[in-house]
This record gives C-alpha cells, sequence and structure tokens, in this order.
C-alpha cells in the first residue's frame, strides 16, 4: 500500500496520529513532520521549514493542512498577522510535491465563550458578545443595517481584518484547485452555527465552488480536526482505483435532517460531502458494500465538554443499537456515528454494544467534538477498511486497536472520566483549563484510573488494554489526552 506526507492542522491526537491509525487498516503508512516544527496549543509551527519539509518528502501523496502550511497551525491562524504575499510564498512549496495533493482550508470559527486560550486575547472579555454580534451580522446581511454592539471598534475591526484575511487565501485555495495545483480541497467550517459570519463566508466560498464548476474536487462540509484523516481515506481510495459504496442509515426518521450543536447545515447533508471527500459514493442500501450508522443529534444543550449530562435517554441508544445489531446479523460491514451529543460517545450506547459483543464486531466507531468530526473519521475509517479489504492489504489488527482507541478516548476518557476529573479539580466546564506543571503527574494518574477501570467494566474490545504510564496532556489542559494501547493476549 500507499505511504502519505501528512502536514496536520496541529500537533493533536486527532490531527497527528488518527491519519496514521486509519491508514494502517488499508495497510497504508502516514509520515508527519518532527514534533519541534508542529504547531502545539498557542506556540505556532515554523511554516518556513515545514514548507521544507513538505517540498524534500517522496511519497506517494500529500495531505495538507494549508493553515499550517502558511501560517504555522490552526491557532496561528487565528493569531498571526502575516500578510497574504507571506502566505503564499509558503503555499509555493506545494509545486515541489510529488503525487497528488489533497489539502485542506478551514473557515475560522467564532465562539460562544469569554475565552482566550485558542482566540485573541480579547476574547476572554469579549467572546460572547462577538459572537452575538457575529451572527447579527449574518443576520442583516444585505439590508445595510449595523447591528449595535458593545464591543469596542478596535476590537472589532481586528476581528474582521483577520477574517478578511483569511477569507482571501481560502479564495486562492478555491484558485489553486481551479488550477489543478491541488487534486482535492475540503473547505471545513469549525465549530459554527446556523447565523454566523464563519457561516456567511462559508456559504460564499460554496458559492464560487459551484460558478467555477468545482464539485468534483472542491468539498465543503462542517468540520476541522477530522479532515487530515478523510483525505488519507480519500489518497487510500485514489491509489486503489476503487470508491466504496457506502449507504447511511439511522433508527430515529428524522435524524439525519437534525442539526447539530456548533453546525449550520443538518447532519445528513454533512454526511453526503464527507463521503465524497473520503473518497466513497452513497447509495441505497441494497447497493451498498457497508452501512454507515449514525445515532443521531439529541434535542437540548447538553455536551460532555461544557455542560455534561446526568444521564442520557435509554429510547434513542436502544434504537440505534437495535439497528447496529440487525445490520450485523444480516453480514452487514458497519461503522458507527455517533453524534448524540457533542464532545463525546453516548454512554447508553456502547454500553449496550460492547454488552453482547456488537461493538468488537463494527469496522469503525467514533463519537468525539463535534458531528462532523465524528462523521469524517466514522468514514474514514469504514472507507480504509473497505479499500484494505478490496486490496487485500486490510489490517484486522489495526483496524481493531482503531476501535478500541475511539472507545478509549470518546467514551472511557470524554464521557465517563473527563466529567468527573473536572468535577473533582474543580475546574469550569465552559473555559480551558491548565494543568500547573506540578500538579500533571497526579492528574495523569488520576485519569489513567478511571479510564482502566471504566475499560473494565465494558470489556468491549478483549485483547488491548490501556498502558500503564502512557497517558499525557498534550496540551496541559484537561480537554484532550493523549495514550497507548497495548495488546494483553486475551481474545475471550
Amino acid at each position: 500500500m500507499i505511504r502519505i506526507a501528512l502536514l496536520p492542522l496541529d500537533d493533536r491526537p486527532v490531527c497527528r496520529t488518527l491519519p496514521g491509525l486509519v491508514a494502517a487498516v488499508a495497510g497504508a503508512t502516514v509520515e508527519t513532520p518532527p514534533a519541534t516544527l508542529l504547531p502545539a496549543g498557542r506556540r505556532p509551527g515554523d511554516p518556513d521549514a515545514l514548507a521544507g519539509w513538505l517540498g524534500t518528502r517522496r511519497a506517494d501523496a500529500a495531505v495538507v493542512a494549508l493553515e499550517t502550511l502558511g501560517l504555522g497551525g490552526l491557532i496561528a491562524s487565528r493569531l498571526r498577522d502575516d500578510p497574504v504575499p507571506a502566505v503564499l510564498r509558503r503555499w509555493a512549496a506545494l509545486a515541489d510535491v510529488t503525487g497528488p495533493v489533497y489539502a485542506s482550508t478551514v473557515v475560522q470559527r467564532t465562539p460562544d465563550a469569554d475565552d482566550a486560550g485558542e482566540e485573541p486575547d480579547y476574547w476572554a472579555h469579549h467572546g460572547r458578545a462577538l459572537h452575538a454580534w457575529s451572527a447579527a451580522l449574518h443576520r442583516t446581511l444585505g439590508t445595510g443595517d449595523r447591528p449595535p454592539t458593545d464591543v469596542p471598534a478596535e476590537i472589532r475591526h481586528d476581528f474582521l481584518r483577520r477574517r478578511q484575511r483569511n477569507h482571501v487565501l481560502n479564495q486562492v485555495a478555491l484558485g489553486l484547485a481551479a488550477d489543478r495545483a491541488l487534486d482535492t480541497l475540503v473547505v471545513g467550517a469549525d465549530d459554527t452555527a446556523v447565523a454566523a459570519v464563519g457561516t456567511a463566508e462559508w456559504q460564499w466560498l460554496r458559492t464560487w465552488t459551484g460558478w467555477l464548476e468545482l464539485g468534483d474536487r472542491v468539498l465543503a462540509h462542517p468540520g476541522a480536526d477530522e479532515i487530515g484523516a478523510v483525505l488519507v481515506a480519500r489518497a487510500l481510495t485514489a491509489a486503489a482505483g476503487r470508491s466504496p459504496r457506502i449507504a447511511v442509515a439511522c433508527a430515529e426518521p428524522d435524524g439525519l435532517d437534525r442539526i447539530a450543536r456548533y453546525e449550520p447545515v443538518p447532519v445528513g447533508a454533512g454526511i453526503a460531502s464527507q463521503a465524497a471527500a473520503a473518497g466513497a459514493t452513497v447509495v441505497d442500501g441494497e447497493d451498498a458494500d457497508a452501512v454507515l450508522v449514525v445515532h443521531p443529534p439529541q434535542p437540548g444543550d447538553a455536551d460532555w465538554a461544557t455542560a455534561p449530562p446526568a444521564d442520557t435517554d435509554p429510547a434513542p441508544a436502544a434504537r440505534t443499537a437495535a439497528l447496529v445489531r440487525r445490520l450485523l446479523a444480516e453480514g452487514r460491514t458497519v461503522a458507527l456515528a455517533d453524534c448524540a451529543l457533542g464532545n463525546g460517545a453516548d454512554p447508553r450506547l456502547v454500553a449496550d454494544l460492547a454488552a453482547d459483543g456488537s461493538y468488537a464486531r463494527l469496522a469503525g466507531y467514533a463519537g468525539w467534538n463535534t458531528a462532523g468530526n465524528t462523521v469524517g473519521s466514522a468514514l474514514a475509517t469504514l472507507v480504509a477498511y473497505q479499500v484494505g479489504r478490496a486490496a487485500g492489504t486490510l489490517d484486522e489488527s489495526a483496524a481493531r486497536r482503531l476501535l478500541a482507541h475511539r472507545l478509549l478516548d470518546d467514551h472511557a476518557w470524554m464521557s465517563y472520566a473527563r466529567p468527573r476529573l473536572r468535577a473533582e479539580l474543580g475546574t469550569d466546564p465552559t473555559r480551558h483549563d491548565h494543568v500547573a506543571d506540578v500538579d500533571v503527574p497526579a492528574v495523569t494518574a488520576r485519569i489513567e484510573e478511571l479510564l482502566t477501570a471504566r475499560w473494565r467494566e465494558l470489556a468491549a474490545v478483549p485483547g488491548l488494554t490501556l498502558t500503564a504510564g502512557s497517558v499525557t496532556l498534550p496540551w496541559q489542559r484537561t480537554y484532550e489526552i493523549d495514550f497507548a494501547l497495548e495488546e494483553t493476549g486475551d481474545q475471550s
């Protein structure tokens, strides 16, 4: 199978590591830059050195986050003041890449929080007001009205100036796709809403995509962090000359028409675009090679990171579990996208599937962060599984490891251990926290204790367990973790 050079959005595991885990399912490999060059938190990567690294790779294909190549990362694209010409000079390294280039760009978000952890410093005091003003700007678009706000003028101007620079870069990216300098471009809408300046920008880019007749090579949908994995799947399908046929199934009649938190369109619309980006073809059930089951967004404001619920509704989980079991009993290859709540898996659903071994029979699973993140990574895994099966390179061990990894991260951590840990620490879940150096050993030891206990309770993927002492805090906060798995030899 092929070797892929990956320039990720940053060094978080879902951006840097997940694409390699997906590629491994199909027997392929992914190469990433040295960690010292990659962005980490508010520290930007070295875009000039990263451009040099990319230009010297001799891989079969390249997956490139244009924010990292041009500005040093996703967060750097919100913070740095580099002018457009400087960014374009770095993007010139794309011409030195051997093989096809699968690229991504992201429409800048406007989060609804007074939290400057990943934004300019003024977000700590004006974040919610900017979010509300952003929505008002979108709603009054074309009317000539200027919605009022208490945000100071200099902050409003800086907010819009940064967005305007990034929107120009996104337009240039469309031009690169039109000139075939990029084989594929995915335009992600990062943590947005139905009404937001970012949604307006995203819609304008979609309009230009249609006018330029780029629909076969430019895809636009909600998401950001999963795009690396999705484009790895697309590279696999292109190399294999095969487009897996995927059916989409949902136990709720209106489930695919629901709009998840942080997204501007129904989840079904996002799935269609994500599948195309991953190189798959969505078909009716009878003609499908495999099925993506969607556990759809549930009503309310519960969120496993910002407002964790005491429990979830058992009825939708039971219906989704029954659908998964029926498809497995029919001999179908199934992946599950758990979109019920933001920022974590539905505990009732995964426990139900684990109880009779159904979880271990899945070809893929995801239930993390946004619905776009979840759908994209579940589809990428399913596509890799089908490509590997057709090519004779399917690595069942890698598929099992990824299945275990996602359950440990998306449920055992996000919707089980993280809410408990944050309650113990007294963390405000609506803001990104910081774990002091002196506290890291105790915090990671407590996380390992919680994860291990929950993993033993579920017993969902026999033969794998959390490696002792492997838990780390990549950005020294409790939002995300990294860890390693190891074989136990027990397959029962």
